[in-house]
């Protein structure tokens, strides 16, 4: 895609203050068109990282390929982008954010949008989401459709996928664009940035991008190629052409459902990401230190496997593998 005519603004803004006035600051891409595009053109939203140990370099591939190539094109609208929404979280290699008060507080800012001022009872993690809420997002002044990027959890395996909640317009159209292995539709997280925007009106979804902290170059590539399927459907570049997309690969579910462990050892897994199970079927098995069976685990429902743990050493109550499928109504 080409850029000309388009202003790019990089900025690394405060965010909020941690104990002892220390600045919690997060970076911003801005990318506009014309003044005239401002006005008319849609205006985009590219997130990533909200989970602190969910990184590769998905968000930065996104933004940087836009920032890269400002110069040489047209660009009919705005694009914001904020590569890592947390990186409190980045520094310490988890996936919530840490406070420093009272030996610290594990908050998941994906659970708080569109967070809560100080003044009004908030955390310092709930003011941290008001204000990118607010001062970057503008309280949806800024924003008129959204992506947010995720991955697995570390220590999980899957496919490109897009979580939509299809009741709101525009949403469906969103997701069918990334052309992703899986759909799942559902509501989303109360809290969630997804679930957010959508509560308020604006078209947004998930995308998770495969497993964390693995430079999967397909899924990185296929989800690059989507934010440029994207701007073209938005008439957001000159280029601008209709978008056919093709969803011969994709698998969409209303429903999903966990295996998890009853003991701790070391699990071996007999299925992977995108095969179809059957209920009942057997999908791996737990040891115990000596070799000893510990437990056979089977499918609950019969469908296609979204997600499986890569880690083989397991604790009691974890869920190692996730199954989609549809139900159907009685």
């Amino acid at each position: 895609m080409k850029l000309q005519h388009a202003a790019a603004l990089a900025a690394v803004g405060i965010a909020a203050q941690a104990q002892g006035g220390t600045n919690g600051f997060v970076p911003v891409f801005v990318a506009r068109g014309t003044n005239e595009s401002v006005q008319s053109g849609r205006k985009l939203s590219l997130s990533a990282s909200i989970h602190g140990a969910q990184w590769h370099p998905r968000g930065r591939t996104r933004l940087q390929g836009i920032e890269r190539d400002r110069s040489e094109g047209g660009l009919n609208g705005t694009i914001v982008g904020i590569p890592t929404l947390n990186p409190n979280g980045n520094i310490f290699n988890k996936r919530n954010f840490c406070s420093s008060s009272s030996n610290g507080f594990w908050t998941n800012l994906n659970r708080v949008m569109p967070g809560e001022t100080v003044a009004d009872g908030g955390a310092i993690a709930d003011a941290y989401a008001y204000s990118i809420w607010n001062q970057v997002w503008g309280n949806l002044s800024n924003v008129d459709i959204a992506v947010d990027f995720h991955t697995l959890s570390t220590g999980s395996n899957g496919p490109l996928r897009a979580y939509a909640d299809y009741c709101l317009p525009g949403v469906g159209r969103l997701a069918e664009l990334a052309q992703p292995d899986v759909i799942k539709i559902d509501p989303g997280e109360p809290g969630s940035v997804e679930a957010t925007f959508v509560d308020n009106g604006v078209p947004a979804i998930t995308l998770e991008i495969g497993p964390a902290k693995i430079w999967n170059q397909t899924l990185i590539s296929r989800a690059e190629a989507f934010v440029y399927r994207l701007l073209d459907d938005l008439s957001m570049t000159e280029s601008a052409k209709p978008v056919e997309v093709n969803l011969s690969n994709t698998y969409k579910a209303t429903n999903l459902s966990s295996v998890s462990v009853t003991y701790s050892g070391f699990a071996q897994f007999d299925v992977v990401p995108l095969q179809d199970v059957g209920e009942g079927e057997v999908v791996g098995t737990v040891f115990n230190a000596w070799g000893g069976v510990l437990e056979t685990l089977t499918a609950p429902v019969s469908g296609r496997v979204l997600s499986v743990r890569v880690d083989p050493a397991v604790e009691m109550g974890a869920g190692v593998i996730d199954v989609l499928y549809n139900a159907t109504s009685t």
